[in-house]
């Protein structure tokens, strides 16, 4: 009898154990029946910023591409506005002076049209489509490059009220140009 309820007991812990296995839900795209490109998910480039974004194929491929570019650089526009604000504030902390709080709100009001001339130097250097479940999607991949980036970082610092130091002007675009300042 105790064999017996063992053998019951060692089964019914085994199906558990096998089925929770089997209900393991899937996180992988290509394991959920997905055939999105790589550099959708992972967009990487060695120099500049870049983004990428998805939407839903409609009929028109033009119309498509627009929508997925426009979100693409409202993606590479936060990344922008992320850096710049990372750079000010880091100016900020270089600049000791207490009489150059007026000077400092000036230079942060100043680069929002900075980073809409970056944006306009973007450059669209892929378009594919991709299948998202039961959705064709059309995917777009956005880059502004590092001249571009470094043209940006440029501009904001002649607008800075305080000039640095070149060493000091230097850790800033360092600072400035890594990724995980766009995060």
């Amino acid at each position: 009898m105790f064999k017996v309820k063992a053998s019951i007991l060692s089964i019914t812990v085994c199906s558990v154990l096998i089925s929770g296995c089997n209900s393991t839900p899937k996180n992988n795209a290509s394991e959920m029946g997905m055939k999105i490109p790589s550099w959708v998910l992972n967009p990487t480039t060695e120099s500049g910023l870049i983004a990428s974004s998805c939407v839903v194929a409609s009929n028109s491929f033009a119309m498509d591409k627009t929508e997925a570019t426009t979100q693409a650089r409202a993606e590479l526009a936060n990344q922008l506005d992320t850096r710049i604000a990372s750079l000010q504030e880091q100016y900020s902390e270089k600049i000791t002076n207490p009489d150059e709080t007026v000077s400092k709100s000036k230079f942060l009001s100043t680069t929002t049209q900075f980073t809409e001339q970056a944006l306009r130097t973007s450059k669209v250097i892929k378009v594919d489509y991709a299948q998202m479940a039961d959705q064709k999607n059309l995917c777009a991949l956005v880059t502004v490059t590092e001249e571009g980036a470094q043209s940006l970082f440029k501009q904001v610092m002649k607008k800075a009220p305080v000039k640095l130091s070149p060493e000091n002007e230097t850790l800033l675009y360092l600072n400035f140009t890594k990724a995980e300042n766009a995060q």
